[in-house]
């Protein structure tokens, strides 16, 4: 695995939104490098056909409730709670880039 430049890791910093200084750069590029061996790793294992995979080390399965019509929340109960509003709508913050 080639060590990532630091464009690279700029632009990982980017994608999530993290604001790191100059001093921080080098603790997270060694960092996604060494996640990046370690995928490596994983994806260079060879399976053979016939070997079973186990997926998960027990036979439980998810339980899932019923959905069930219940009692509808009145306008008064919805907007009880709420910070900010715009007549008959919530304002949340803004989560994409335009």
């Amino acid at each position: 695995m080639e060590k990532l430049t630091k464009e690279e890791v700029k632009h990982v910093a980017d994608l999530a939104r993290l604001n790191i200084n100059e001093d921080e750069f080098e603790k997270y590029s060694v960092q996604l490098n060494d996640i990046l061996t370690e995928i490596d790793k994983i994806l260079s294992v060879e399976i053979n056909e016939n070997e079973e995979i186990l997926i998960s080390t027990t036979d439980a399965s998810n339980k899932l409730n019923k959905d069930e019509v219940g009692e509808m929340l009145s306008r008064e109960d919805i907007f009880k709670n709420v910070k900010n509003k715009s007549g008959d709508y919530i304002i949340v913050p803004k989560v994409l880039n335009d």
